[in-house]
């Protein structure tokens, strides 16, 4: 009897998908003001990201070195390929900066006003090479790209196991999957210094499934009609 690849077909066409999303244009954050940390006193800094009509506020509570807000400032984002890459199409648009030296004992915590979708950190100078710094996450991160950054660095010398990234004088694109309120993290391996800022590719949600991108919906929709269509145009023989 004659049996319809169904699985087959929509597997493909679904990987299919993934592979011809178009990178997404991310919106990164403003710092407006910071305040380094002392022994005793964790730092703090806040910015804002706006999402069309949406403003979202940022908050930022831990070891704080110094924040590189407003206008001017080392644009620590070069090259232009290292933070960029199949997923993200875009640099931050200012050299806003969060420098962590990770000596002092504070959990590093970013809180968000409202949940935001899929959110990534682009990370500057995470360790040395002679000195490994990890970053202990509440979530898993996925590496997006990586490679030689502003003081140096490699195409390997950030990984990642479970929640722990690792770097030594690694620089890169790191994203969570998902919709986050937070993320926080402790550090092993303290140095000065090494920095981030947070960017965003859409508003999260409250319900377990996220929309799928603009890029692969009009795909996902055309595996659906690819089953319709077998479905309907099989032969008799396979009908029973």
């Amino acid at each position: 009897m004659y049996k319809p690849k169904f699985g087959l077909a929509i597997v493909f066409l679904i990987a299919s998908a993934s592979a011809f999303a178009a990178p997404v244009t991310y919106t990164y954050v403003d710092w407006t003001s910071s305040k380094a940390s002392n022994a005793s006193t964790p730092g703090t800094a806040a910015g804002t990201l706006s999402v069309g009509s949406t403003a979202i506020t940022i908050t930022y509570s831990g070891d704080l070195v110094f924040g590189q807000t407003g206008s001017g400032g080392t644009n620590y984002y070069v090259p232009t390929s290292l933070y960029t890459n199949s997923h993200v199409a875009n640099v931050p648009t200012n050299n806003d900066l969060i420098s962590l030296s990770e000596l002092n004992p504070f959990t590093s915590t970013l809180m968000f006003s409202k949940p935001l979708l899929n959110p990534i950190l682009d990370i500057v100078s995470l360790g040395s090479p002679s000195r490994k710094v990890s970053y202990n996450f509440n979530a898993a991160p996925t590496i997006l790209s990586q490679g030689a950054g502003y003081w140096g660095g490699c195409n390997t010398c950030l990984s990642v196991s479970g929640k722990t990234l690792s770097g030594t004088e690694g620089s890169g694109v790191i994203e969570f999957m998902g919709s986050f309120n937070s993320i926080s993290w402790t550090t092993t391996g303290g140095e000065y210094w090494n920095g981030f800022t947070l960017g965003i590719e859409g508003l999260g949600t409250s319900g377990p499934t996220p929309i799928p991108e603009p890029a692969t919906l009009p795909l996902f929709i055309g595996a659906g009609l690819v089953l319709v269509s077998l479905r309907r145009f099989r032969p008799k023989s396979a009908r029973s």
